[in-house]
């Protein structure tokens, strides 16, 4: 890469193949948003279980359920978030998982995720928190890297390094 700028968006974007990420980041991915990723049919039962249970017990959304297969839909298509609405992306993040393979959905959700800022997917990320190519991540980055999608402007290691390092530590938990 000999230089990049800002897409007309204004967001910061680099396309990266998932042959081309360092698999810290995969798997600290899937750690951080979707422990079951691998093994789910782009929705996970026990997880929707889980939310629901939380969410009764505690009067308010406390859990959304939601796979990487999901937050992919979500990222594709960006609706208010409703129950409704999170039925819809249940139902495409079925169809997706029908006609796309686990390789294919991680690396469409590592390009299309929010690493805080204007700062849209892994490669873009690792370049400009870390001055490095998504490939050559380490576990520790990869980590940090995985766990700002969650909370974009709460994990942003640029504005608040102290919870972005924190958020890390649960990743690699």
């Amino acid at each position: 890469l000999i230089t990049w700028r800002v897409a007309p968006s204004e967001e910061w974007r680099l396309p990266v193949d998932v042959d081309n990420v360092s698999p810290w980041l995969i798997k600290a991915t899937i750690a951080a948003e979707d422990r079951r990723f691998w093994s789910h049919c782009g929705v996970d039962p026990l997880a929707v279980l889980r939310a629901v249970g939380q969410n009764l017990g505690n009067r308010r959304r406390i859990s959304g359920a939601s796979t990487i297969t999901m937050q992919s839909i979500r990222l594709i298509w960006p609706r208010e978030r409703t129950y409704p609405t999170k039925c819809i992306e249940a139902f495409r993040a079925l169809e997706l998982e029908d006609i796309a393979d686990k390789d294919e959905i991680i690396q469409l959700y590592l390009n299309l995720a929010p690493y805080g800022g204007n700062v849209v997917g892994a490669e873009a990320a690792a370049r400009r928190y870390f001055s490095k190519s998504a490939a050559e991540l380490s576990l520790g980055e990869a980590s940090l890297l995985a766990g700002i999608p969650q909370s974009p402007a709460r994990f942003n290691p640029r504005k608040h390094l102290d919870k972005a390092l924190e958020r890390r530590e649960y990743v690699l938990e």
